[in-house]
Parts: C-alpha cells; structure tokens; sequence
C-alpha cells in the first residue's frame, strides 16, 4: 500500500478563496497526456499556497501549464431550502367556472 506524503503547492498570485481544508484538489496534465489526477485532500492553505495529502504513488504537478482545480465535499457545502418551505396563494377573479391543469416546481442543488 501507498503511504501518504505531504505536498506544497505555490503559486504566484492569489487563488479561488472558496478553498477549504477538507478540499480534493486536482490537476489537469499539460495538455501533453489529458490525464487528470487527484492529489489528495487540501490540509492546509495561505493566500498563495496549498499543502495536501497525497499517495506516493500519484505522480505530482510538474510544469506552471498544469491545471490545477479543487472540488469541494457536497455533503458539507450544498445551498438550497432544506429546513424551509413555500407558501402560495392563488385566487381566481373571475366568476365563471375554472379548471387549474397543474402547477409545477423546479428545485435543485446550488452551491
């Protein structure tokens, strides 16, 4: 089995403050290959640096051209109406007779 290791990533201007420890970072190879990997869980953060969790077997960021990105956990870091609800009223003006068809909702995860 792997061990893990720690690694640091700088970087000359500041990143994306949504960041957290708790994190998956993840990087996009050159363009070279198009492989993708994952770097490991975020454990540590400044302004400008990034310090993780990897496997030693997970061959590390190498070039300034890689991409790197994060991905937050969506079980800890989801908006929406949990613990609320709507209320809407709808009246028919009209004194002739009425048939409502349907009404319809749309809900969905949005962080």
């Amino acid at each position: 089995m792997a061990a893990l290791e720690n690694i640091t990533l700088n970087f000359s201007i500041p990143f994306n403050v949504s960041l957290q420890v708790g994190s998956d970072v993840i990087y996009y190879k050159d363009g070279t290959t198009g492989d993708v990997y994952r770097l490991g869980a975020c454990i540590a953060k400044t302004a400008t640096s990034i310090t993780c969790e990897i496997l030693s077997t997970t061959p590390p960021p190498d070039n300034t051209n890689d991409y790197i990105f994060f991905v937050k956990d969506n079980s800890a870091n989801t908006s929406g109406i949990v613990g609320y609800h709507g209320t809407v009223d709808m009246e028919v003006t009209s004194t002739d007779k009425k048939e409502l068809f349907a009404v319809n909702t749309e809900v969905f995860i949005s962080s």
